[in-house]
C-alpha cells in the first residue's frame, strides 16, 4: 500500500523541476510553512512577487483544487513534522528562539529520513530487496557524493555473501556494466537522475537484460525513467548549504529500508526452504 506522502516532501522533491516563479513559491512555502495557513493567495503572491493566478496554478500543479486545499495540506505536514521532531528530539523549540546550526542540521536530517519513508512504499522496497537477493551479481554506481552511499551499500551486500561491483572510476563502471547480463542487477544512486553517464549505464544494462534499480529524487528524470524498480530520496537542490548531507541521509535511509526488507525476505525464504526439507524428510521416512 502506498504511504501517504507529506505535502512538504512533494514540494521539496519537485522543486528542481519547477519554473522560476514556482521555485519562488516553493521556497517561500518551505521556509515559512508554519505561517502559510494565515496567508491568502493574494498575500502569498505579493510576498513572493508573482501573480495570484500563479499561486493557484502552483497549487493545482501539486494536485490540489486550489490554494485553500494546499494550505490545509501544508498545515497537516507541519503538524506531523513538529510532532516527529519533538518525539525524536525529546523537546520542542521555544517560540521566538533562534535555531542553532546544530538543530537546523538535526531537523534537516530528520526531515530527510521522514521524507524518504514517505516517498517509498513497502511494495517497491520489497521488490528491490527481492531483485538484489535473486541476482547473481550486483553493481552499484553512485553519482558524485552518492558514491559514498554506494560504497557502504556494497560492503553491506558483501555481508550477505553477494558478489558486488562498486567502482568510483567512470571507465571501470562502464566496463563493469559490460560484464553484467540477465540475472544480474544494477543499482544507480543519484540525487537528480540527470547524468548522461548514468543514463548510458542504464541503457547498456537494460539492453543486456539486467534488472535496473534507481534511487533518485521524485522529479521526473531519465535515470528513473529507464529503471525497472524506482526508489526515491529527498534532495534540496544545489543552492542549499546542506544539500549533500540531506541527499546522503535520505539515500542511506532508503538503502537501510531495502536491507531491512532484504533481511526479512532472506529469513522468510530460509524458513520456507527449511520447512520444505522437513516435509520431504518426513515423506521419505514414511
Amino acid at each position: 500500500m502506498m504511504v501517504s506522502m507529506s505535502c512538504l516532501t512533494i514540494i521539496r522533491s519537485a522543486r528542481d523541476e519547477m519554473s522560476a516563479n514556482e521555485k519562488k513559491l516553493a521556497d517561500f512555502v518551505l521556509e515559512n510553512a508554519s505561517l502559510v495557513r494565515d496567508y491568502s493567495s493574494q498575500q502569498i503572491a505579493a510576498a513572493v512577487g508573482v501573480s495570484q493566478s500563479s499561486v493557484v496554478k502552483f497549487s493545482q500543479k501539486l494536485g490540489y483544487k486550489g490554494f485553500t486545499d494546499l494550505k490545509l495540506a501544508i498545515h497537516e505536514s507541519v503538524v506531523k513534522q513538529e510532532s516527529n521532531v519533538s518525539l525524536l528530539h525529546g523537546r520542542g523549540a521555544s517560540p521566538g528562539v533562534e535555531i542553532s546550526f546544530k538543530d537546523k542540521l538535526y531537523r534537516a536530517k530528520s526531515e530527510a529520513i521522514n521524507g524518504a519513508s514517505d516517498l517509498n512504499d513497502d511494495h517497491s522496497l520489497l521488490a528491490a530487496a527481492r531483485a538484489i537477493d535473486s541476482s547473481a551479481r550486483v553493481q552499484l554506481v553512485g553519482s558524485g557524493s552518492a558514491y559514498t552511499v554506494a560504497r557502504d551499500t556494497a560492503l553491506k551486500m558483501m555481508g550477505f555473501g553477494k558478489p558486488v561491483i562498486a567502482e568510483a572510476d567512470t571507465e571501470l563502471q562502464i566496463s563493469g556494466v559490460a560484464t553484467l547480463g540477465r540475472g544480474d542487477c544494477l543499482l544507480l544512486i543519484t540525487a537528480l537522475g540527470q547524468s548522461p553517464h548514468l543514463v548510458q549505464l542504464a541503457r547498456q544494462a537494460k539492453k543486456a537484460g539486467v534488472t535496473v534499480i534507481s534511487l533518485t529524487n521524485q522529479s521526473a528524470n531519465p535515470v528513473s525513467g529507464l529503471a525497472d524498480i524506482r526508489l526515491f530520496s529527498v534532495s534540496r537542490g544545489a543552492d542549499s548549504e546542506m544539500s549533500d548531507i540531506v541527499a546522503a541521509t535520505s539515500q542511506q535511509h532508503v538503502i537501510d529500508l531495502v536491507f531491512c526488507s532484504l533481511a526479512q525476505h532472506v529469513e522468510q525464504s530460509q524458513g520456507v526452504r527449511s520447512k520444505t526439507r522437513r516435509t520431504k524428510d518426513v515423506s521419505k521416512a514414511k
